[in-house]
């Protein structure tokens, strides 16, 4: 039986009355494979996937139906079977957002276990996770003029020794070095039936997605069939989705929204997915034509990381008809209240947020699209799952359950949980020995069931006694009309260990300058040691892949020019800042010339001056 809506949701009184039934009574689709199957019996000529190559409103879009879908993904896995691949063995993909991307992923799946990877992570970073997976084939988009997936592929192919096949994606491939062109070699299987005749379990491991950092010893989250089974069906629940939906999902496959939210749920329900060119929302001209683009596809759902959605907030609609949004969904990371409400000015569109993690098969909490869109909220309680909030020590030990309105941090039981990191070693300080995954998040939730993100428990500001979270201060500078991102860390003080600033990029042609928005933000946060001790406007915020706020980058911004201010005009030093594996955060201050007492005096000098911030630091001689 498809998956297919069970009952309208509007609050936690209606998740609860559908949780009259046993989970394993309610969602019977036994794994991700026959999702696929499920979607292409109810109807095989339906569209699945609109592809705009490249975002220009009056080029012809690739079409894919659910039955094309099916049989390319049976071709897939057959392929893969015939490679040797078990249901033990791990594909990896380094693909931009194509079809045939969806393909290889599902294809994959079906066949063994898909590691969709970052391919904007560096060729020592991929080496890495390609070997922590233990990756026995590799799907990689070929030679490109403006991304540079084929060349790294090139540098670290012979640094992976589980390695026995790569397939080119988007190229014909390299007979000579024995590699294919995915497309011919695909093409050579059949496409009704799975050779294997696998027999696929709900807890059989469906795929690796890497989380946390990406040197060092990385993080692949495992998700279970099952697992992303239910990310699929709560989310054709809690958005109400119908074949009668067109959503445009511009996130990358290697991360959770794009390929398990807004991809494999739309896929749960028949809806036509468009991919608005390889690099989706990052890619220019889509958010520049994107209302033009609403009116041409008539999307139902539209929506993007917050930062896409303030992008948007730029981009005038000019007469576009976008009468057939039914409302906007957002994730990733928190949404401001500016954003928000700017993004509605402009559109008339409402904002559902949703709120999900790489270990949580990328969904822990919805605001439900038949409820109230709650500003500010990530939504309520999911189906057969449950919450925690909690008080949790330095030493993450688990202390007793907040109250109503009272802030600490998520944890989170339920069926898409992932069973733990690949490596069990990581499992510590983020899986309990009972099965709840510990979030991180700050949180609290108001005694109507509805959740409120307000931070990262490991960005939190601490001032001397005060634990400082950042969205007090990020959420009064937001309200500045010129200011387009702002994000608050703790800056490095030997008295206080660390004092709040603030970066803000602002919006085009806006002529506010800090000592403005300073004055604004101090007239408005009523918390007195949250007021920044600076606003440091900047042309561009750091960025992850998929459109959050990269933090790490502004506080190791903030500590070099800290340490460099110390160090000025006594050593003639440069420092950069960067992550450590073993010290979290370490300054390296560059000295030149000195040699023997010289050097172990300025050694001292240094100590002297900086030594007494949190942040470590060590000396290296030019």
């Amino acid at each position: 039986m498809a998956i297919e809506v069970l009952r309208e949701i509007k609050g936690p009184a209606d998740v609860e009355a559908l949780e009259q039934a046993p989970y394993a009574e309610t969602v019977t689709t036994p794994n991700v494979y026959e999702i696929f199957c499920e979607s292409a019996a109810r109807d095989a000529e339906a569209t699945a996937i609109t592809f705009l190559p490249t975002g220009a409103v009056d080029e012809d879009p690739v079409i894919i139906t659910y039955g094309q879908l099916l049989g390319r993904i049976r071709q897939t896995a057959n392929m893969l079977h015939d490679l040797g691949v078990g249901p033990g063995d791990v594909v990896s993909n380094l693909l931009p957002v194509l079809p045939q991307s969806h393909f290889a992923l599902w294809g994959s799946e079906a066949a063994g276990i898909a590691n969709p990877i970052n391919f904007l992570l560096s060729s020592e970073q991929i080496a890495n996770l390609l070997n922590t997976a233990e990756t026995k084939v590799l799907f990689a988009f070929g030679p490109h003029p403006a991304l540079d997936i084929w060349q790294k592929i090139e540098n670290i192919q012979d640094q992976v020794p589980s390695l026995e096949a790569v397939i080119q994606i988007g190229g014909p491939g390299d007979p000579k070095r024995g590699i294919p062109g995915f497309d011919e070699l695909v093409a050579k299987y059949p496409a009704d039936h799975l050779l294997s005749k696998r027999r696929i379990a709900g807890e059989d491991i469906a795929a690796y997605f890497h989380t946390g950092g990406t040197t060092g010893s990385p993080k692949l989250a495992q998700h279970t069939h099952a697992g992303q089974v239910y990310t699929a069906w709560v989310m054709t629940q809690m958005f109400g989705l119908t074949p009668a939906d067109i959503a445009i999902n511009g996130l990358p496959l290697f991360h959770v929204g794009g390929s398990l939210d807004i991809g494999l749920g739309s896929f749960a329900a028949g809806v036509n997915v468009i991919h608005p060119t390889a690099g989706g929302l990052r890619t220019p001209l889509v958010i520049q034509n994107h209302w033009k683009l609403v009116e041409k596809y008539r999307p139902t759902i539209i929506g993007g990381v917050p930062t896409s959605l303030a992008a948007l907030t730029a981009v005038p609609l000019d007469g576009a008809d976008i009468s057939s949004i039914r409302y906007a969904i957002t994730g990733g990371s928190p949404l401001p209240s500016e954003t928000a409400r700017a993004f509605e000015d402009l559109s008339g569109v409402a904002i559902y947020q949703l709120f999900g993690m790489t270990e949580s098969t990328g969904i822990a909490s919805v605001v439900p699209s038949a409820g109230k869109a709650v500003l500010g909220s990530a939504g309520i309680r999911l189906p057969y799952e449950q919450w925690r909030v909690a008080k949790i020590d330095a030493d993450g030990i688990i202390g007793t359950d907040c109250g109503p309105d009272e802030t600490g941090v998520l944890m989170i039981s339920g069926p898409q949980v992932s069973p733990g990191y690949k490596d069990p070693n990581h499992n510590k300080g983020t899986f309990t020995d009972d099965g709840w995954l510990i979030s991180g998040d700050l949180s609290r939730i108001d005694h109507d069931g509805y959740l409120f993100i307000t931070g990262r428990s490991k960005d939190v500001i601490i001032r001397g006694a005060h634990n400082i979270d950042p969205a007090i201060i990020e959420e009064v500078i937001d309200q500045h009309p010129d200011v387009m991102l702002s994000a608050a860390v703790g800056m490095p003080d030997d008295y206080a260990g660390e004092l709040p600033v603030a970066f803000v990029t602002l919006y085009p042609e806006a002529k506010s300058t800090a000592a403005e928005i300073m004055e604004f933000v101090a007239a408005r946060i009523s918390e007195r040691p949250a007021l920044p001790k600076e606003i440091i406007i900047i042309d561009d915020m750091p960025m992850t892949a998929v459109g959050k706020i990269f933090k790490p980058s502004l506080r190791w911004r903030i500590t070099e020019k800290v340490f460099a201010a110390r160090l000025d005009g006594v050593i003639d030093a440069t420092v950069t800042v960067a992550e450590d594996r073993k010290l979290g955060t370490l300054a390296t201050v560059m000295v030149k010339g000195g040699d023997g007492a010289d050097r172990a005096s300025i050694t001292q000098a240094i100590a002297d001056r900086v030594g007494n911030f949190t942040v470590a630091h060590e000396v290296k001689w030019l």
